[in-house]
């Protein structure tokens, strides 16, 4: 019986400390409410395929990195990737999800969970990507704006 006490007490320690962690990570701040609001404006913005707008909250001195590409990306590489394939892509869907948001003084970490679908159509012929994934977002505040310093990209297709 004292067994069964002790497992149960454990069990419900961890159910509250779940429970508390979860409802902790949807309380923001207004600082970390302004970080997500960049990010889901950036999301918003790929999606209209207003590419200067999603580029201009990206810092001259952004460096990022995905699974796919064996080494990180400047901006300029990335500006040049987009300018090149712009014509032949359309975002379908998207949505994000913020798992943990840290703003200390003027830098900001952002980690959170999307949803991406989009077509790319070249010669007549459309392939449908459809992706998961998580994102780690870096950003620093200059002059009163926040500015997506690099990041960690990690997706996996959905089936």
């Amino acid at each position: 019986m004292k067994k069964l006490m002790y497992y149960a007490a454990i069990a419900v320690t961890m159910i509250a400390l779940l429970g508390a962690s979860t409802l902790n990570a949807q309380e923001w701040t207004k600082d970390q409410m302004e970080v997500w609001k960049v990010i889901e404006n950036s999301w918003a913005n790929w999606q209209e395929g207003d590419y200067d707008a999603a580029f201009a909250n990206i810092h001259e001195k952004y460096i990022g990195w995905n699974i796919e590409d064996p080494l990180p990306t400047s901006k300029e590489k990335w500006v040049n990737s987009i300018t090149m394939m712009k014509d032949f892509v359309t975002f379908n869907y998207y949505d994000i999800e913020p798992a943990r948001i840290l703003v200390y003084d003027d830098v900001a970490v952002v980690h959170y969970y999307y949803n991406q679908s989009f077509t790319y159509t070249k010669d007549d012929e459309s392939t449908d990507y459809n992706y998961k994934g998580k994102n780690a977002e870096f950003l620093i505040k200059e002059k009163g704006e926040w500015f997506l310093i690099g990041d960690m990209t990690f997706w996996k297709s959905k089936k």
